[in-house]
């Protein structure tokens, strides 16, 4: 297969998805060209807010990562320069195992191929601070620490791409990097993280009360503070290190993100028992220290722009100015039967 001819382009796998288009909207807006393949075959999240110039440097190509056929099409008439892979599945790898597999493992190993055939500059692969497993002292947690993914099928999914896309890298020469987010909040996010749950409320006028939780500590990362580690990630001249952790690189407690709303909201009620968070079990299942953010400053020159602080507020403006989403946030953060569901 030829390797030879101008390369443009980068390909976002999942570009449609909550961090994917937040990633891709990023990309475009520094003159990249970009090419979004995921199963939407429309932009989605980030994308559909952003300028028509914006929206015109993104390409939107429906498809599977395990359709390798129309895969390694898009990759080779797009003259795809390099790729990050964000496609996932999440929430439903408990129940469906290998839907998980597929996605989270094979559709890795069908990227790096890609990769290494039509000979890619870098593979960015979006693990995550689950392969850590739980912590019994929160101390901040370097790339070098013991990998313990037994939280549930998501995180060891994680774990094993990452084996893999290392492999690919030491027996073909495939550039691969792991990024390590933890925690990823704003908009187009829906899962019932306890700080999603909190603002939520208070965009809506509505009080808060859970009888526990208000001491769990949690790092978050804000969006756009994410889709920048990537881009660093993406565009640095040289990785050093296999994995990078992005992140705030602190441990925001739910009593501490209470605080920070009721800073823009005044008015907010939000009422905690004391301690970690009760139900569902899985919060002490990844419960773990901050993130050590060193070697991404010094590798990638990464840095949160926004934190827990700035982005708890670019997305109460962001809520605010889209009822329909705040709609759809709320809703989806209803699960009766559990404390923090």
């Amino acid at each position: 297969m030829s390797k030879k001819g101008t390369r443009m382009g980068i390909l976002v796998v999942g570009g449609s998805g909550f961090i994917g288009s937040h990633l891709c909207r990023i990309l475009a807006e520094r003159g990249e060209e970009v090419v979004s393949y995921d199963v939407s075959a429309r932009p989605l999240g980030a994308l559909l807010d952003a300028p028509e110039n914006v929206r015109a440097k993104v390409k939107v190509v429906g498809g599977s990562v395990n359709d390798i056929p129309k895969l390694f099409r898009t990759i080779k008439d797009n003259k795809v320069e390099g790729l990050v892979y964000v496609a996932a599945v999440l929430l439903e790898a408990d129940e469906m195992p290998t839907e998980a597999l597929r996605v989270n493992v094979e559709g890795v190993a069908n990227a790096c191929e890609g990769a290494r055939l039509f000979d890619l500059r870098r593979v960015v692969y979006f693990s995550s601070q689950g392969v850590y497993g739980a912590r019994d002292v929160l101390e901040p947690v370097s790339e070098n620490a013991t990998l313990e993914p037994t939280a549930g099928m998501y995180q060891m999914t994680k774990y094993l791409a990452e084996r893999l896309g290392q492999q690919y890298e030491r027996q073909y020469g495939v550039s691969f990097v792991s990024l390590r987010p933890s925690m990823v909040f704003g908009p187009g996010q829906r899962l019932y993280y306890p700080l999603n749950m909190i603002l939520a409320h208070a965009v809506a006028r509505t009080s808060f009360a859970r009888p526990n939780g208000a001491d769990h500590p949690i790092d978050y990362t804000y969006v756009k503070d994410c889709a920048e580690g990537a881009a660093l990630a993406y565009k640095s001249e040289k990785i050093k290190s296999p994995a990078y952790n992005i992140s705030s690189g602190r441990l925001t407690t739910n009593a501490q993100v209470a605080e920070v709303v009721k800073k823009l909201y005044p008015g907010f009620r939000a009422e905690m028992g004391s301690g970690l968070i009760g139900s569902p079990i899985l919060w002490k299942r990844i419960l773990t220290g901050p993130l050590n953010l060193e070697l991404a400053r010094r590798d990638l020159g990464y840095r949160p722009q926004y934190g827990v602080e700035g982005g708890i507020a670019d997305y109460s403006s962001y809520l605010n100015a889209h009822p329909q989403e705040l709609l759809q946030m709320t809703s989806a953060l209803v699960h009766p039967g559990e404390d923090w569901k």
